[in-house]
């Protein structure tokens, strides 16, 4: 006998991205999710596209590249991506390719935005675990050492303010 396949919610319950909410609030999250299936080889998104949406990978990979860095990254099942883009609301910085088939969910962004205005608690939730994924990220490089190539800082400017003096 085939298992059944995992809930959308119980998914949810297990990315980062979400950690924190109340179950109503994974309902919520689950109503604007679109589940979708792309062969290999198929390209989700490219460098310089807009950012309509986020996803949920939930089976096979998929390949994060950029033309400056390639491959970046690969997406495994569990994991979110496009989150950044559709929060800032900016381009796309890497490429999406389908390295297997892929099962996945797309959250679209008007939606999500729609959300996170009436549910500020969601909001809060979900910016806060962004912010501590990218500052677990920045940490991680610290500890890798930067690259000799980064320029050095110029020293600011010394401005000083001219001495008034005070009449008697």
């Amino acid at each position: 006998m085939a298992s059944k396949p995992p809930s959308i919610a119980s998914i949810l319950h297990k990315l980062p991205v979400f950690a924190g909410l109340y179950a109503q609030e994974y309902a919520h999250i689950r109503d604007i999710c679109q589940p979708a299936r792309f062969p290999t080889g198929h390209t989700l998104f490219r460098e310089g596209d807009g950012s309509p949406c986020m996803y949920v990978l939930l089976d096979g990979e998929i390949e994060l590249s950029s033309r400056d860095q390639d491959p970046l990254h690969t997406v495994r099942p569990g994991e979110t991506f496009g989150e950044i883009g559709l929060i800032a609301q900016q381009k796309r910085t890497a490429t999406a390719t389908c390295l297997a088939p892929v099962t996945l969910l797309q959250i679209n962004g008007d939606a999500f935005r729609l959300l996170l205005g009436r549910e500020p608690r969601i909001s809060f939730a979900i910016m806060r675990n962004i912010t501590l994924g990218l500052s677990g990220h920045i940490v991680r490089m610290n500890r890798q050492g930067l690259p000799d190539s980064l320029p050095s800082p110029e020293p600011a400017p010394v401005v000083r303010r001219p001495r008034v003096r005070r009449q008697r």
